[in-house]
């Protein structure tokens, strides 16, 4: 195999970081080369933050180029129109169903934001990972949703068990319950939808 990159967009407060950080440690722990660049908008809460993830056998550099990520999961509708250049054409877009336009902008529409996802012509799955993660016990966890719904897709080289072990550590107690829950319903979701 050759070098995987994954894209994980949203604005500053939803977990990109965290999620980036999950993956890598899975990914290591199964033998891969890893890599996890981040790259922040000007405030680090609501600004712009997009982490990569890249892994392989050769060494991976730590920034995914147009047209390289095999995966995209946004965590806000518009960032995730955003970074979507970055992804192949046979990739795959996982969006969270959550819009927040930027305060100063010119209004922005939802269906519009929604419509110009549609067109790209990459294999598209919208989530609602907010509500998803507050029936799992919080709507924090909709970043782990959406590590549920990337491995149920199968566009990374993980299992649910290989996710688990990494949270059983990094969590305890209540938050690791609902964590779990999280990344259960989020696998349970795509896998559900069928063929990507």
């Amino acid at each position: 195999m050759g070098i995987r990159s994954i894209v994980v967009t949203g604005i500053g407060g939803q977990g990109q970081i965290t999620i980036g950080t999950i993956l890598g440690q899975a990914l290591l722990r199964k033998g891969y080369n890893v890599r996890v660049g981040e790259v922040h908008g000007l405030s680090q809460r609501g600004g712009s933050v997009v982490v990569f993830v890249k892994y392989g056998k050769g060494v991976p550099s730590s920034i995914v180029t147009a047209g390289e990520a095999d995966a995209l999961i946004g965590l806000e509708m518009i960032e995730s129109l955003r970074r979507v250049p970055l992804v192949s054409r046979d990739g795959l877009l996982i969006v969270n169903e959550f819009f927040l336009p930027p305060p100063a902008s010119k209004p922005v529409n939802r269906k519009d934001v929604e419509d110009a996802l549609k067109s790209i012509g990459t294999k598209t799955v919208f989530i609602n990972a907010n509500e998803l993660a507050l029936k799992a016990g919080s709507q924090i966890a909709s970043n782990i949703v959406m590590v549920g719904a990337l491995v149920g897709s199968g566009k990374v080289d993980l299992t649910l068990e290989d996710v688990s072990n990494v949270l059983s550590e990094r969590f305890k107690g209540k938050t690791l319950e609902i964590n779990m829950n999280a990344l259960r319903m989020g696998y349970e979701y795509v896998t559900s939808q069928g063929g990507l």
